[in-house]
């Protein structure tokens, strides 16, 4: 029997970046960076962002961000409106839910819209006030609130046709309501606007032209004003309702492209993406702003607050300008932009990229990657790299070197297929002229870089897809090889690339199945390479399908294998180099009310991550992330957006923070992340903390015992010795629910943790103060 050990007291704080997330919670990580509109009042700018709202205080100059895991009801914000009677900010969002923020921080929810049976769009578009009532256009029917009492008081279809409402705007007694093709008006005091035949069309607003649409309307002066856009870029406009009709009153002469238009301090105020201008007059132009920041402009709306303004920019968050035209960019805390397609991870050391690399369309995204660590970002983009200036954009695969953490490698689709950040700048960028790395054979002039590893000596293994030799490898001393190729890789698009604890490659190829390969540990001589090829059907591989979406080499060594049909393991990894005949995989079969099923059954697997206690963690395109034991025949968990803090049930990628156990999620919405209970194993026992410690009243757990060796037995007895509880470690974690072995609530006391390894020996872990 092993023999076990008790050490001294340990602190939470003694780790202050364990304390910062406990056991079981989330976060959503909001970037401040792209800000889509502004509104102000009561000594607040609060604007919408693309998953939450940035607030701004004029009197402690400070700002906070609301999003769904601190008080919002929901995701996508489309649009924010300050209403002055109830003192409070109307948020909306694009599945048409409404929040009420109020300058306390309360937030009720007004649900009606989003709950709403109907088809079609529901997004909030805008939000006007009149005679105490606020009104919402969607994207089917006017509704109107009542701000005091947070319920919809009714709802106006100016049509029975179908239309979706972008505007409404108030002159005198009449309500206008705004679509891209037209205007409804009605005299407001209608006591049945909810009938059509109450509203009229607007005559002087003309049907616009094939390729133009109304987008916005406002009031200046009792005067209507619209805004015509032109599909192709340039040729908008903002008309003036006279009269005789719509006059020109900004447009022809800039032929400019006109993102937004507001009215505010009495003026009219034009967004042309790189600059905003407020107009005394068509002519005169009375404050201009824009080019403040170190990356480009795209302002899209502006408030007018305590003699300065505030801009929504897309690129730079919520900007504040005064009345010296001296910007200022309210930043906060979080990722540099609001684009995420992956990550990759080592150490507490995050990389997430933020272009596309799509199987079928090249995309030209510049937008960078963005490098965490201690929750400070650093941004990496064309607008700080002079080697990005030209020729890289599609920035979506990325790894680090784990032998010199300072060393990123970036894939991209595009003609410089990957680069090589050191430090703070890229310092290597490589083409087909200056490396082995391949055109697509697509003919398209770019490379794909999409898929990278460093093995553990830091070499790089390079997916190169649709090129004749895919498989690449970037030696840690600087040199170049390809490896063997075959008529199932060549021209294919390498989806997944991994590898194992024996040092084998695997690799997804679309369309065609799974590839295992062996350099024999000899780069240079390929001669000894052996390349094994799995697909459908028994005795081929008995894959679910050819499309292979997600990979991973759990501790014992499996392959399991994510399709987009469901989930698959190999087993013998090892075996299937050392037999001439292929190895089929496995399909895991589960009992689930008295029937056999195939665990994950035909999910989209889009990635598979292994925690510290060889749990995995499934992600599936349609049905959130999946929890399953070890070996399979267990689903512990599945965290949806119903059940969660999860922002969508789409996920594209995951990666594991394995010193703290934090599981970081990315999602067509976003990112979140959330404190799982399981690390890898620490064997010297260098970081053990045990925490909260101690254990506070009101607090119901669990207490985090981490830093101890792998799969330990962990026993919790009082100061007596009396046993209270028992458990294993996940990994390197053991958690305790503050329950006895007979299900009872622990009492006050101290308490003592014993743990031992079940293999090998171990020591230590300390005591904890439980306070009631």
């Amino acid at each position: 029997m092993l023999k076990l050990f008790v050490f001294t007291l340990l602190l939470c704080g003694s780790t202050l970046s364990f304390c910062q997330l406990a056991m079981g919670e989330w976060r959503m990580w909001v970037s401040a960076s792209k800000a889509v509109d502004v509104a102000v009042g009561d000594g607040l700018a609060v604007a919408a962002l693309s998953s939450g709202v940035i607030e701004w205080n004029e009197a402690t100059t400070e700002s906070k961000i609301y999003n769904r895991q601190n008080g919002l009801s929901d995701i996508q914000v489309s649009t924010i409106y300050y209403h002055s009677g109830s003192k409070s900010f109307f948020i909306g969002y694009e599945n048409g839910n409404i929040d009420q923020l109020y300058s306390s921080g309360t937030i009720v929810n007004i649900p009606a819209v989003k709950l709403a049976q109907i088809n079609g769009s529901k997004r909030i578009n805008s939000f006007q006030s009149n005679n105490g009532k606020v009104y919402a256009s969607t994207g089917f029917a006017v509704i109107v609130l009542d701000p005091n009492k947070h319920e919809v008081k009714n709802t106006f279809n100016p049509s029975s046709s179908s239309f979706d409402y972008l505007s409404t705007a108030f002159i005198g007694d009449t309500i206008y309501a705004l679509h891209e093709k037209g205007v409804f008006k009605a005299n407001i005091n209608n006591n049945l606007l909810e009938n059509p035949a109450n509203w009229i069309v607007e005559s002087l607003i003309p049907t616009p032209l094939v390729n133009y649409s109304y987008t916005k309307a406002e009031v200046l002066s009792d005067e209507l004003y619209v805004l015509k856009k032109n599909n192709a870029y340039g040729g908008d406009s903002i008309l003036k309702l006279t009269s005789g009709g719509l006059q020109l009153y900004i447009g022809d002469q800039f032929n400019m492209e006109i993102q937004n238009f507001n009215v505010l301090n009495g003026r009219i105020g034009v967004s042309f993406g790189a600059s905003y201008s407020v107009f005394d007059s068509p002519s005169s132009v009375n404050t201009n702003m824009g080019s403040y920041a170190t990356y480009p402009c795209n302002i899209y709306a502006a408030a007018y607050g305590s003699n300065c303004y505030f801009l929504a920019d897309n690129n730079n968050g919520l900007v504040r300008v005064d009345s010296y035209g001296n910007p200022r960019l309210i930043s906060k805390e979080g990722p540099p932009k609001s684009s995420f397609f992956s990550i990759n991870g080592l150490n507490g050391k995050f990389v997430v990229t933020s272009g596309t690399i799509d199987r079928v369309i090249l995309n030209y995204e510049r937008k960078g990657v963005y490098v965490m660590k201690d929750d400070e970002w650093k941004l990496y983009d064309l607008n700080n790299q002079p080697l990005w200036a030209n020729n890289v954009w599609a920035m979506g695969a990325a790894a680090i070197n784990p032998n010199n953490p300072d060393e990123i490698a970036v894939g991209c689709y595009s003609p410089s297929g990957l680069s090589i950040i050191q430090g703070d700048l890229v310092s290597n960028v490589y083409s087909s002229g200056n490396s082995v790395l391949e055109n697509t054979t697509l003919g398209n002039g770019s490379m794909c870089i999409n898929n990278l590893k460093y093995d553990d000596n830091g070499n790089l293994w390079i997916g190169n897809s649709y090129a004749l030799k895919p498989l690449k490898v970037k030696s840690s001393d600087g040199n170049w090889y390809e490896m063997q190729s075959n008529s199932n890789m060549t021209n294919s698009f390498i989806s997944k690339l991994t590898i194992d604890y024996n040092g084998n490659k695997w690799m997804g190829v679309y369309g065609k199945g799974l590839i295992g390969y062996s350099d024999n540990g000899t780069l240079s001589n390929t001669a000894d390479d052996i390349i094994r090829f799995m697909s459908t059907g028994a005795g081929a591989g008995n894959l679910p399908t050819t499309n292979i979406t997600a990979l991973a080499a759990d501790y014992d060594n499996e392959i399991w294998i994510g399709t987009d049909a469901g989930l698959a393991v190999l087993y013998n990894s090892s075996g299937v180099f050392s037999s001439n005949s292929v190895v089929d995989v496995s399909r895991i079969l589960v009992e689930y009310e008295g029937n056999v099923e195939k665990l994950m059954g035909n999910s989209y697997i889009s990635d598979i991550e292994i925690d510290g206690g060889n749990r995995k963690w499934i992600a599936t395109a349609e049905s959130g992330v999946f929890l399953i034991s070890a070996d399979g025949q267990e689903v512990i968990a599945n965290y949806t957006t119903e059940n969660s803090p999860m922002i969508s049930n789409e996920v594209m990628d995951m990666e594991f923070n394995h010193q703290t156990g934090e599981l970081f999620i990315i999602t067509n919405n976003g990112m979140v992340s959330v404190r799982t209970d399981a690390t890898h194993e620490d064997a010297d026992y260098a970081n053990t903390i045990i925490f909260p410690n101690p254990v506070k009243p009101g607090f119901t757990g669990p207490v985090t015992i981490q830093g101890i060796k792998y799969g330990s037995d962990v026993r919790i007895t009082d100061a007596s010795g009396h046993l209270v509880y028992k458990t294993t470690s996940n990994g390197g974690t053991a958690t305790w629910n503050l329950k006895t072995l007979s299900g009872e609530d622990a009492a006050s006391g101290l308490y003592i943790i014993w743990t031992a390894p079940t293999e090998g020996k171990g020591k230590k872990v300390g005591k904890v103060v439980v306070m009631r």
